[in-house]
């Protein structure tokens, strides 16, 4: 398992994936091409059939070469992960035996230098990884170019909105009976779910939505760069959140609002609870990292659990997430069930966002999947890991007030 997330095969498969989609739309347009040169008939609906064909040409044409371009983006991207990937290992085991130099012998200088040497390793590879990520994304973006409007359009008609009831605001808002389904939404939803734990979160998630009668939908409040922004939500996704399974709910109009604001592919794309909570409340939240200081046996989040507790015990929302960390399967957590604390083997998904549920006095944490009830990960129960597993399982906390 590597130490810098990321999958290059992975993006060498999507990679060959877009090549092969290039081929095949390249091919369409010289079919096109092919017929327009055999036709030998004239008139008025001969050149509307050719201006037709001509404007398919010249679309396969346009696709073809961005999706070429792409490819080559993903494949520069994936050597680029591969040889990062393949520094950070090298720079992560060095830290590890220089650590245990340290462990062994506090005054061995050399070890603190070589601890320090492979962080700095390490973080440069991570720097580097970072970069060719970002390169890969801008030349996809040029890629798309003045197709993105149009590929906008696409994925909106590729999906039918469920029309949304007058009676939202009096149903339900209770997070157990959010239900996540095919949108990459988590970072969303964890948040929003955050807000519903406690009577002050639930009030303000309900005064920034107003029904209008006259246009049978929703006006959504959300704030962008800090201002109060309303978004009208009169469908949601059919794909979308429900709450609870099956019906729309308040989460499900939050989860529409994101989506014409930031456009579906962007909401689909998946984000950080930080930015969510801030398009929320219009503050941002505030993120505590679990990884280690420089200092080799100092924990970092160790000082910041008794500080998140206590805010979260005063009503603010918290979220968990995985970030780049891989899936860990069949992990022993705790669940309560009949009044009696049992242990039981859960999936933590990696890369998804948990809501915190409560912090124990000792440091356990109490999370909740925003996949729901009956999920294939969790069951949907809300379950307890002790602290040193959350710090391991778990890269990032993010805590938002309610104004």
């Amino acid at each position: 398992m590597s130490v810098l997330p990321g999958d290059p095969a992975a993006v060498g498969r999507t990679a060959t994936s877009v090549g092969d989609a290039a081929r095949a739309v390249t091919g369409a347009g010289t079919l096109v091409r092919t017929q327009r040169g055999a036709m030998d008939w004239t008139g008025a609906a001969a050149e509307a059939c050719d201006a037709r064909l001509a404007a398919v040409e010249g679309g396969a044409d346009a696709v073809a070469q961005s999706l070429t371009a792409i490819e080559s983006a993903l494949r520069t991207y994936t050597a680029a992960l591969t040889d990062a990937q393949s520094d950070a290992q090298g720079a992560d085991e060095r830290r590890r035996r220089a650590r245990a130099r340290v462990e062994a012998n506090p005054l061995d200088l050399p070890a603190w230098f070589d601890h320090q040497r492979a962080r700095l390793d390490a973080w440069l590879a991570l720097q580097t990884a970072q970069s060719a990520a970002d390169r890969a994304a801008a030349a996809v973006r040029a890629a798309l170019g003045t197709g993105a409007d149009a590929i906008a359009e696409l994925s909106a008609a590729a999906r039918a909105d469920t029309a949304v009831p007058d009676d939202v605001l009096t149903g339900s808002a209770d997070q157990a009976d959010v239900r996540q389904q095919q949108i990459g939404s988590c970072y969303l939803l964890s948040s929003l779910m955050g807000y519903m734990r406690t009577d002050a979160g639930d009030a303000l998630l309900r005064g920034n939505v107003r029904w209008d009668e006259l246009r049978q939908g929703y006006w959504v409040t959300l704030y962008v760069d800090g201002r109060p922004k309303e978004d009208f939500v009169d469908g949601v996704y059919d794909g979308g959140v429900r709450q609870p399974a099956g019906t729309v709910g308040l989460v499900s109009l939050y989860e529409a609002a994101l989506g014409a604001e930031l456009g579906f592919a962007d909401l689909d794309d998946g984000g950080y609870p930080r930015d969510a909570m801030e398009m929320i409340t219009g503050h941002a939240g505030t993120e505590y990292t679990t990884s280690d200081t420089w200092w080799p046996w100092d924990d970092e989040f160790d000082g910041s659990r008794d500080d998140i507790a206590d805010r979260l015990q005063r009503g603010a929302a918290v979220t968990a997430d995985t970030g780049g960390r891989p899936d860990v399967e069949d992990l022993t957590v705790e669940v309560e069930r009949g009044g009696t604390v049992v242990e039981t083997q859960v999936d933590v998904v990696g890369g998804h966002a948990y809501m915190v549920e409560r912090i124990d006095d000792d440091g356990g944490v109490w999370v909740r999947n925003p996949w729901g009830s009956g999920n294939g990960a969790d069951g949907g129960e809300v379950f307890r890991m002790d602290a040193d597993e959350f710090a391991r399982v778990f890269g990032r906390v993010t805590v938002s007030e309610v104004p």
